[in-house]
């Protein structure tokens, strides 16, 4: 059994997820200012909806992103604390396609976990949801919905300090 605060965005085979549109034009923006290095975040909400974020360092590399394990442990704090669930994982892909590259294969350990990548590259920002399924990453759909059909989530956005 999971803990409390693990959440399973895909407890069920045809859950669709959705984003709430404030989290969404906030995780754009953040991402927009780290460019061209790579920006990450931890998702967090409640059952199969986003609508809160924790804002991760980012490492100063254009290809790639990485939590030191204090900076990693004191989120997954934070998330326990606010009494959310732990839903995905956004990084981006600043100069190239939102695909999964050999890294993220390699570097992804949370299989019931939703990772999205935002590629950059591309004239208009390119959203890309997956899940972890038979040792692959397979692309699923997600809508963006307006903050109010979220209503009585909590949202960590507020508890993230910028990246510094």
């Amino acid at each position: 059994m999971l803990p409390d605060w693990l959440g399973e965005p895909f407890a069920s085979k045809d859950n669709k997820l959705y984003l709430t549109r404030k989290v969404a034009k906030r995780l754009l923006s953040e991402a927009q200012e780290a460019f061209p290095y790579e920006y990450s975040a931890l998702l967090t909400g409640r059952g199969s909806t986003i609508s809160g974020y924790l804002s991760m360092p980012h490492n100063h590399d254009k290809h790639a992103f990485a939590w030191e394990g204090p900076t990693f442990l004191r989120a997954l704090q934070k998330i326990r604390q606010t009494n959310i669930q732990w839903l995905g994982v956004l990084h981006t892909h600043p100069h190239t396609p939102p695909l999964p590259s050999t890294s993220d294969h390699s570097g992804w350990h949370y299989p019931m976990l939703s990772y999205w990548i935002l590629g950059l590259a591309a004239h208009q920002p390119e959203w890309q949801l997956y899940q972890w399924t038979n040792g692959a990453f397979e692309q699923r759909s997600y809508t963006i919905i307006d903050d109010s059909c979220s209503a009585g989530f909590a949202s960590a956005s507020s508890l993230s300090p910028k990246n510094s």
